[in-house]
């Protein structure tokens, strides 16, 4: 199993994206990352630009039709070389597979499968994380389309970290 670097993301489905951008903003304290769509918007949950990210969609993700049947889409970071490994390993536990699905702007592979409660879990493949030296333990940090293309929530903006800015 590839080592693993913490929670990149999380989704939840709203009723009202507005009404729970207000909530998340104004009384959890979370600073608004993109919210130019009644359909979804993104939120740091930590430090601006720092993961895990809080993403609200009002409508079922457009990116792979298997993240309709959950409640829930959260993200874990992993080496990107090891998701071939890990889908072999998952499918070899008898979990229903989809991907790897390649995102060169973001330069990361993910896979996703579905938990026992349906919430569909992404190991997403951040080529950064394949130092060896183990140089990917400050997480991923905010930029400019997640994915290289902004389709809401599991496909908002997103970038490998900076070494320079240490994130």
């Amino acid at each position: 199993m590839a080592r693993r670097f913490g929670l990149a993301e999380l989704i939840l489905r709203v009723g009202d994206v507005g009404r729970a951008v207000s909530f998340y903003r104004d009384v959890v304290g979370l600073a608004v990352e993109k919210d130019d769509s009644p359909a979804w918007a993104w939120l740091w949950s930590g430090a601006p630009g720092s993961l895990p990210r809080l993403g609200l969609a009002g409508r079922p993700l457009q990116f792979g039709a298997e993240h309709c049947g959950g409640p829930a889409h959260f993200a874990i970071a992993v080496p990107r070389a090891a998701i071939p490994a890990e889908k072999a390993r998952l499918e070899a536990l008898g979990i229903a597979v989809e991907g790897p699905v390649t995102f060169e702007n973001w330069r990361a592979d993910s896979i996703y499968f579905s938990d026992p409660d349906h919430n569909r879990v992404e190991l997403c493949g951040f080529e950064r994380l394949d130092d060896p030296r183990g140089g990917g333990d400050e997480g991923v940090s905010g930029g400019e389309g997640q994915h290289g293309r902004d389709e809401g929530p599991g496909h908002g903006a997103l970038r490998t970290p900076d070494p320079a800015r240490g994130r």
